[in-house]
């Protein structure tokens, strides 16, 4: 995968799913909304910020922060975009369910934070014993 087809899909994917939560946002009374299609939306909200997200995080490494290898920014970025964009969608279902308090935000940050630690330190423990 080239840098160029990169650019691409993600935009592809980034506007497309842009078009669609509009129109979601437009066509869809939140109030009386079935399960189905608050599931919609916060499929196409997971999709625009993952998009967003990876494209961003793997832009800013590229260009101003590492010179590790593209497979190796690649996969950073879409791990982070990924833990970054889960924030909001569960966020949302919580509060859908009348469920976002602090004392639920703070575990599930929690969580996503834990989980981005837990791969730094394999990353990093892994670069120790046998460099890419």
């Amino acid at each position: 995968m080239n840098l160029k087809l990169l650019k691409i899909g993600l935009g592809a994917v980034f506007f497309l799913s842009l078009i669609s939560l509009i129109a979601i946002i437009f066509l869809i009374n939140p109030y009386n909304a079935s399960v189905e299609n608050l599931a919609l939306f916060s499929g196409v909200l997971f999709l625009v910020l993952f998009s967003l997200f990876s494209w961003l995080g793997f832009y800013v490494r590229k260009r101003f922060i590492t010179e590790d290898s593209f497979r190796r920014i690649l996969k950073m970025a879409f791990r982070q975009g990924f833990l970054i964009s889960v924030m909001p969608v569960v966020y949302l279902w919580l509060s859908h369910f009348n469920l976002l308090k602090v004392w639920t935000v703070i575990p599930v940050s929690l969580l996503i934070l834990g989980i981005e630690y837990y791969f730094l330190v394999y990353y990093e423990h892994r670069n120790k014993i046998t460099p890419e």
